[in-house]
């Protein structure tokens, strides 16, 4: 069987002829790919075989560390083990590679080229590192259990790529004595494919609004910002001094800002080369939120388009909603670590992963933010997220927190109504949650049962607790007094006597009356040192169950009863001042934080 360099390769090696063992393979049987990834605490990955599996989680959560340890056990050689490190966080590596070894062979004459030297065949571009037929006939012994490395084999079957090492793609790179001597690099093949290089080009455009020009008139090949303009485009037998000019003025890519080096340093290999296992970390590093978009959406297309297989980590939403957004099949494994620091690993399957994508709740607020926190904290309204911020930057001491405050997320559900959806949502893609609603979240049964569902709670294991404690504010009150409306009044308006009387301040009034001529209203206004007799013994069961799971009801009635005597009810103008008074230090406030924080640490 006579082989040659593979086709656009930039001129055909001597051809060879196969040995007989390895000839008559089928390359198209030979779609490699990582079957799974086993992880310490024994949850195995399933990447899925073309599309991208995301690896995200707050900070030091073992991220890049997956990814190299990935990779090492791919590299390692047949009988050794992985390299001894500090924390071994992938236990097992293995792949799927159907086929044998004629559909090896196959599979390397199609996408790398071979040639005949020193007596073997090599496989690859002539002068680089590459692997002989000994390391195709070896690749399958002692690997009965499935294939677990891919040891010389590595640098043809995946791609790795960290925002340290990417830029050199970006590099000018020498040019060939021949053409006839195979791509050695990305510049070679940009000289060689006009579609390579107006896909990247296309790519550039779209996410920077910059050309690209591929300089190839001196001896070293590198990548321009911008076009020629002022002189057309000569044969390339006849380029003219005045062409040379306008290209050497063309600022050189290598000088150009981070963003935009990591972003082409990226692409590159991942449009000239056939690799079909790319690992990519932190490929949103130096880019702006709307470019780490778009290259979530760019990533998304590549991995469809070749059908490859894209493992990547991520500290950003903006890329992660960019794949989601593409047509690829998207898996998300989220890292985390206990409260003794052990590793703690969840994956979204691609069905799983679609169908949270179609709820809006996911889709658009800033839910996702949320895999990339340690803990989310669900309030009723934004004021009650920047007071309960506040107040955790400002825990003394911090040696009682568990995690940095910055690994805390704060959601506003915009009311008690929609808490729920967000915990069930959160939970559906394994973040830590805690819904802190005002206590009256009592005074409607099916709300709190819902929230209690959401947590994978069953409500009849607190119905009895629930009924016995708020039996004595399910009593009906008569009519509203002037006296009530007097207190009603005063209660919103306090503070406020220079504000225009509005629509939403009647409004007010009358949502404070209702509280008012209801017995429920005592709740809110006085907590939970509003129950009484056997309910108060019932509620401190029932709230302190709750809090086991992650419902933590504000004990003092509201967020302003944090603080009461400020002379502002309601408002923008109570938290300002809230702040400004200190409120957020209080002690009882302190111990709402820490109820919060205790999901993380339970006793």
């Amino acid at each position: 069987m006579l082989i040659s360099q593979k086709e656009g390769a930039g001129g055909l090696m001597e051809n060879v002829n196969l040995p007989v063992d390895l000839r008559d393979g089928e390359a198209d049987r030979f779609p490699l790919s990582i079957a799974s990834i086993t992880l310490e605490n024994g949850l195995t990955i399933n990447p899925p075989s073309s599309g991208v599996t995301v690896v995200v989680g707050g900070n030091n959560v073992g991220k890049s560390t997956l990814l190299r340890q990935v990779v090492s056990l791919a590299s390692r050689s047949a009988g050794s083990a992985a390299e001894p490190v500090r924390w071994q966080l992938v236990t097992d590596l293995r792949f799927d590679a159907p086929g044998n070894q004629r559909d090896l062979a196959a599979w390397l004459v199609a996408h790398e080229g071979a040639y005949f030297q020193g007596g073997a065949v090599w496989f690859g571009a002539q002068g680089k590192n590459n692997v002989n037929e000994h390391h195709v006939r070896s690749f399958f012994v002692n690997q009965e259990g499935g294939v677990d490395r891919l040891s010389s084999l590595v640098n043809a079957f995946m791609l790795f790529s960290d925002p340290w090492q990417r830029v050199g793609a970006i590099q000018p790179q020498e040019m060939r004595d021949s053409l006839e001597i195979p791509p050695q690099n990305v510049m070679h093949h940009l000289e060689e494919s006009v579609q390579m290089m107006n896909e990247v080009r296309g790519i550039c455009r779209e996410v920077f609004r910059i050309d690209l020009t591929l300089d190839t008139l001196a001896r070293m090949i590198q990548l321009r910002v911008g076009r020629v303009v002022t002189v057309p485009a000569p044969p390339v037998d006849a380029v003219p001094p005045e062409y040379r000019k306008e290209v050497a003025s063309l600022p050189p890519l290598t000088e150009q800002g981070d963003g935009i080096k990591s972003l082409i340093a990226l692409i590159l290999p991942l449009v000239t080369a056939d690799h079909p296992v790319v690992i990519i970390d932190e490929p949103e590093a130096f880019l702006h939120p709307p470019q780490a978009g778009a290259l979530g959406r760019i990533l998304g297309a590549l991995a469809k388009k070749k059908g490859i297989q894209v493992i990547l980590a991520t500290h950003d939403k903006n890329l992660l909603t960019g794949l989601l957004s593409s047509e690829a099949e998207v898996s998300i494994v989220r890292l985390d670590r206990g409260a003794a620091g052990e590793s703690q690993a969840h994956q979204l399957a691609v069905e799983d992963v679609r169908d949270l994508w179609g709820d809006p709740l996911l889709r658009y607020t800033n839910a996702l933010d949320s895999l990339f926190h340690r803990l989310t904290i669900v309030a009723e309204a934004d004021q009650d997220c920047r007071f309960y911020a506040a107040a955790l930057n400002e825990y003394e001491p911090q040696s009682e927190v568990p995690i940095p405050p910055s690994d805390v997320l704060f959601i506003p559900s915009y009311g008690k109504a929609a808490i729920y959806k967000l915990v069930r949502v959160l939970r559906a893609i394994f973040v830590p949650v805690v819904a802190v609603p005002d206590i009256d979240i009592l005074n409607d049964e099916a709300n709190i049962s819902r929230l209690v569902g959401a947590y994978g709670v069953d409500w009849d294991s607190l119905k009895a607790d629930y009924r016995v404690s708020t039996q004595q504010f399910r009593q009906s009150r008569g009519p509203a007094t002037l006296g009530d409306v007097m207190t009603a009044v005063q209660s919103v308006f306090s503070g406020r006597e220079s504000e225009k009387y509005t629509d939403e301040a009647k409004r007010e009034v009358l949502a404070q009356l209702r509280a008012q001529e209801s017995p429920w209203g005592l709740l809110k206004r006085f907590g939970e040192a509003a129950f009484e007799g056997q309910g108060a013994v019932a509620a401190k069961r029932l709230l302190g169950d709750l809090e086991k799971f992650g419902i933590v009801l504000v004990r003092v009635g509201e967020l302003e009863k944090f603080a009461p005597t400020l002379g502002v009810a309601k408002g923008p103008a109570w938290l300002n001042a809230a702040l400004a008074a200190g409120a957020h230090r209080a002690e009882a406030v302190r111990e709402h934080v820490r109820r919060c924080l205790s999901v993380l640490s339970p006793e």
